[in-house]
């Protein structure tokens, strides 16, 4: 039988437990992530027109095998410089698939139209856990090696990104002035509907803890309708990975100007992904410190346009509603 005095210790040993795992938790949601910080050194000159297709085939033609045919990067060109070129950036889990459609109907207006793969996307395993190690400076790396080389296929080099891509282009919108136009598609700088004071917190325990992989569909799971070529589930380190990228860019707002003179961010009021609230924040910071450079549209809430308003074969498209506008907006003279 226990005697008095360790009766008494017991209960303090339980306080200074839970002391101890309180102490842990606010270490895991307040302790900032220390990482080097995002600076690149970008080419002063651009490759010529030959180069610059000349590496990019090369990339194509180094697909991993792994890959399945529309994970692999696509080039749509002319044989020579066009006034425009679009460099389109896919969303989490999908591939250069998903944007093979818009990509097709801007080359058939003229211009030359560049989609690569994000790193560990577009591989025939859908199930594959390979995309949960990429992280932000992938992400970056991945964007700015294509905006380089688009930049040798024409004079005026615009770079749309959707969803996690979008935050990529909100990275370039505030750092690179070598763009004719940054494009943000439903950019996912952190979930619809967390509060502004949970986010910081969020992405650090999500950069923290244990990957996991959540199904999209958790009912359906892989046998969830949509494209054939895109991941039925996500991992929880890379939504970290991007918030956090995220919390970067807005950092930075606050404090200079965006280097871009000319921005696009295009938003649904459809969207249950993205923390629409927090993009509006960005474009607010944006426009105080350049009147004019920024530019919104917001498809409205009775068109029904949902999150990824790119790819023709998510089930509850609405192409026929958002190609044209997206056309429209991407072919639009800038300042």
């Amino acid at each position: 039988m226990p005697s008095e005095k360790n009766t008494r210790r017991i209960p303090r040993i339980f306080l200074g437990g839970a002391v101890l795992a309180v102490g842990a938790l606010l270490l895991v949601f307040f302790l900032p992530v220390m990482r080097p910080p995002l600076t690149r050194q970008a080419p002063s000159v651009p490759p010529s027109f030959a180069e610059a297709v000349k590496a990019i085939r090369a990339s194509i033609a180094n697909t991993p095998p792994e890959v399945s045919p529309e994970g692999t990067p696509l080039l749509f060109e002319h044989g020579r410089p066009t006034a425009k070129v679009f460099v389109l950036l896919h969303g989490l889990s999908n591939g250069p698939g998903q944007f093979a459609e818009l990509g097709r109907l801007l080359f058939e207006r003229g211009h030359t139209v560049y989609i690569p793969r994000t790193p560990y996307h577009g591989e025939k395993n859908r199930l594959t856990d390979s995309f949960g190690r990429l992280t932000a400076r992938q992400m970056l790396d991945s964007g700015n090696e294509a905006a380089d080389l688009a930049r040798g296929l024409g004079p005026d080099v615009t770079v749309a990104g959707l969803s996690i891509n979008g935050v990529t282009t909100a990275w370039m919108a505030q750092n690179r002035s070598d763009l004719y136009r940054s494009v943000l598609l439903a950019p996912f700088l952190a979930p619809n509907g967390l509060p502004g004071w949970t986010i910081r917190p969020m992405e650090r325990l999500l950069l923290r803890l244990p990957n996991i992989f959540i199904w999209w569909n958790p009912v359906l799971r892989d046998k969830n309708p949509g494209p054939s070529y895109a991941y039925p589930r996500f991992p929880t380190r890379v939504i970290g990975e991007t918030m956090w990228l995220g919390q970067e860019v807005l950092r930075a707002s606050h404090q200079e100007a965006p280097r871009s003179s000319s921005i696009l961010v295009v938003t649904s009021a459809s969207d249950l992904a993205a923390n629409n609230a927090l993009t509006a924040r960005l474009v607010e910071n944006w426009r105080k410190l350049r009147p004019g450079g920024v530019e919104t549209y917001e498809f409205p809430k009775e068109q029904k346009v949902p999150h990824d308003f790119i790819d023709p074969n998510q089930p509850d498209q609405q192409t026929a509603v958002s190609y044209p506008k997206l056309i429209e907006l991407l072919e639009r003279q800038t300042p």
